[in-house]
């Protein structure tokens, strides 16, 4: 076992500095107690994370001075933590499962980042990975989902993925070491473990080599993603590109093509939109407009385009902001604007979309500052009617999800400029005017 630990350690270089400390997270399973003990075998430095979820009463105290006890026994220090994993898991509307492995994680990565270590260690094996290839089959997957438990996934990383399970276990006989079962990997009420139990002993009937020859499948497979990714990295290039804080994606150079729903899923898919939301926009003629929403973002529809922003808490943004005569500076809504009095010989009006240069006389302060509304009506520069700032924006074509975000600025309920794209002709620099008021703009976009 200690010699396909170093080999599997090094194939994977999984330890590139063998003289930093690796944060090895600890249960007192079988698992983790043989982690440790290869660790100290190998003369590689570690510290033990012990984490308390509050989920099975005396047993977990009995588990965390079993914990210690390790630690003590290695003379490696031992950090430990409790967490309220049910109230978490309430709040986030999550599983109790996924609210555990946050918390967790989280926990790991704040000891990493406290003390100046660069990985931290978990005792998957290969039969843990099995039973994640199954899980994700079943609910529905990618490629990806095959070989999603991988030996190094950022700073985490899992040296016993080369190991079965039973191997582990007769190891830890043959070096007399004791551990702690934890009664909850009997519980069927997890998925997981109604996988372990009675799924995987339903396919060793037709397969009694299922690991083996799963494991050869998810070298394969992770060929096939590797091809698969670097090509779709191509089409990124391609077709993608940022403004601000939008993600443009040229989807009408892909749609028409076999695989594009696929690929543009890939493309879309860390912004937490589902596959079906997907293929619905690929498979049907969708007009300009349309939103589909994932929990953070949204994605609109803009002629040949999908642009993708994090989704406006509206309800949390203020309702206007007033700005005074004297007023030289405020940030609202995520710009910055500025505010300054010129007399009109010592100023050159500039033609800059960002700057308002505006007939001081004609202003009743204070201005507002608040985000358009529908039914707003202004008179743009160069007019002599009316128009809507909704007519105004689709004739300039600008974007549903930019669209959403323009701001207007008021005096005494009358549309002064329209952020960025048009002054009011009643407020235009003429030739009475005598003080000019301008405003000048710093968008987040």
């Amino acid at each position: 076992m200690l010699a396909s630990f170093l080999s599997f350690l090094q194939s994977q270089q999984l330890i590139p500095d063998p003289q930093k400390t690796t944060l090895l997270a600890v249960s007192g399973g079988v698992d983790s107690v043989v982690l440790c003990h290869l660790f100290k075998q190998a003369n590689l430095p570690f510290a033990i994370a012990y984490c308390n979820f509050n989920l099975r009463g005396q047993e977990v105290e009995e588990e965390s001075q079993f914990v210690n006890d390790l630690a003590q026994h290695y003379q490696v220090p031992c950090y430990s933590t409790r967490f309220e994993t049910k109230s978490f898991a309430s709040t986030h509307k999550v599983s109790i499962q996924m609210a555990a492995r946050t918390l967790r994680y989280q926990y790991f990565y704040t000891l990493l980042d406290r003390y100046g270590w660069d990985r931290v260690a978990t005792a998957h094996h290969w039969d843990d990975a099995v039973e994640t290839i199954v899980l994700n089959f079943i609910k529905g997957t990618g490629i990806k989902g095959f070989y999603s438990m991988l030996p190094l996934n950022g700073r985490c990383i899992r040296p016993l993925l080369f190991a079965r399970k039973k191997e582990i276990i007769a190891y830890a006989q043959q070096e007399k070491r004791s551990w702690r079962e934890d009664s909850s990997n009997t519980s069927l009420d997890y998925q997981r473990n109604f996988i372990r139990h009675k799924i995987i002993p339903l396919v060793h009937q037709i397969n009694p080599n299922f690991e083996a020859t799963t494991q050869e499948t998810v070298e394969k497979l992770t060929d096939v993603g590797r091809v698969f990714q670097d090509y779709v990295n191509n089409i990124k290039k391609d077709i993608c590109f940022f403004k601000g804080d939008i993600h443009y994606i040229a989807i009408n150079l892909i749609a028409a093509l076999p695989w594009a729903a696929t690929v543009a899923f890939e493309l879309v898919r860390s912004y937490g939109f589902t596959f079906k939301q997907i293929k619905n926009l690929i498979n049907t003629n969708t007009t300009t407009g349309k939103i589909i929403y994932a929990t953070d973002y949204a994605l609109y529809i803009d002629r040949k385009n999908w642009l993708i922003r994090k989704k406006q808490l509206i309800d949390q943004l203020p309702k206007e902001q007033a700005v005074e005569a004297n007023t030289r500076l405020c940030y609202c809504y995520n710009h910055t604007f500025y505010f300054r009095k010129y007399t009109k010989q010592d100023y050159s009006v500039k033609k800059i979309a960002l700057i308002a240069a505006l007939h001081y006389d004609m202003l009743q302060f204070p201005l507002t500052i608040r985000p358009w509304k529908h039914g707003d009506i202004f008179y743009p520069l160069g007019m002599q009617g009316r128009k809507k700032i909704s007519d105004l924006l689709i004739d300039l074509k600008v974007p549903m999800a930019i669209k959403e975000q323009v701001l207007v600025v008021t005096s005494n309920h009358k549309i002064v400029w329209v952020v960025g794209y048009r002054i009011d002709e009643r407020f235009k620099v003429d030739d009475h005017t005598a003080t000019i008021f301008e405003i000048a703009v710093s968008l987040a976009l």
